[in-house]
């Protein structure tokens, strides 16, 4: 049997910040890991927007080898970011056609979010039960390194005629089973912003400078991403991908990054024999 699977490990514990940090707000949301992928969503007061903004580096656990990807999708209603387990050759796994799905069901934002977590039940246990049986070091890496979280969307744009920041996802339980998270950010209630991956130095910076949410929030995103690009680059890597979505639901890219360019091709080696 072969398997293939792209990975951007990640622990996004969902922790308030530190006392020094909760006076910025309940729902600036932290978390925490070194080997991630650095993904984030701050909501614009001033503007009445969400800037959502990715790295591109996308590391192939089992090739041991990385390529730029785009992470941060554009959607009429329904634009998002992916982080965590991206794909998967067998059992057949793809996260971005699970965010796809949710994205094109009727409903508002919040539905939609909230229904990916029924698409994505199903293939997600499927792979969270292959893993365990047959790659067991990546599944105790993941348990470890990660807290077993396996797979997050973050869901951005309107809700309410608000700016709204839906996270959904999947942990793992240890057992081969899977646990659903969830976290709602949103501007109507005092909501500041998420952040997924590799985030420690952003939250160095953010404890150090306590009037950061004065900053334009598109060059915070930019700055905030970069300065784990410089902290990690072994899991985080350029171009930086930064889309903003305001409150009538109208997209605007700030920066593509690779997201304009056809998705990246695995690497040769990336078949490996499962263990």
């Amino acid at each position: 049997m072969t398997s293939t699977s792209h990975f951007l490990p990640l622990c996004f514990r969902r922790i308030l910040v530190a006392p020094v940090l909760c006076c910025v707000s309940l729902l600036l949301l932290f978390s925490g890991t070194l080997q991630a992928t650095t993904l984030l969503a701050i909501i614009d007061k001033k503007h009445h927007r969400v800037v959502v903004a990715g790295d591109s580096l996308l590391n192939y656990t089992l090739a041991q080898t990385s390529v730029s990807t785009c992470k941060v999708f554009a959607k009429p209603g329904c634009s998002f970011g992916m982080a965590g387990l991206f794909a998967k050759e067998y059992p057949p796994f793809q996260l971005k056609e699970l965010a796809d799905q949710a994205c094109e069901l009727p409903g508002d934002l919040l539905h939609r979010a909230d229904a990916f977590l029924e698409i994505a039940k199903e293939p997600v246990t499927a792979v969270a039960q292959y893993i365990r049986q047959n790659e067991p070091k990546f599944y105790s890496e993941m348990m470890n390194s990660s807290g077993g979280e396996l797979v997050i969307v973050i869901f951005v744009g309107t809700q309410d005629g608000h700016s709204a920041i839906f996270a959904r996802g999947y942990k793992l339980d240890g057992a081969g089973g899977i646990t659903p998270l969830s976290v709602d950010v949103t501007e109507d209630k005092a909501g500041v912003g998420y952040f997924a991956g590799a985030n420690q130095a952003i939250a160095a910076y953010v404890k150090a400078n306590k009037k950061w949410q004065k900053m334009d929030k598109v060059e915070a995103a930019k700055k905030f991403v970069q300065m784990e690009i410089d902290a990690h680059p072994q899991w985080v890597g350029p171009p930086i991908s930064i889309l903003t979505v305001n409150h009538l639901d109208q997209e605007k890219w700030v920066s593509r990054g690779v997201c304009d360019l056809p998705p990246a091709a695995p690497p040769a080696d990336q078949i490996n024999k499962s263990r």
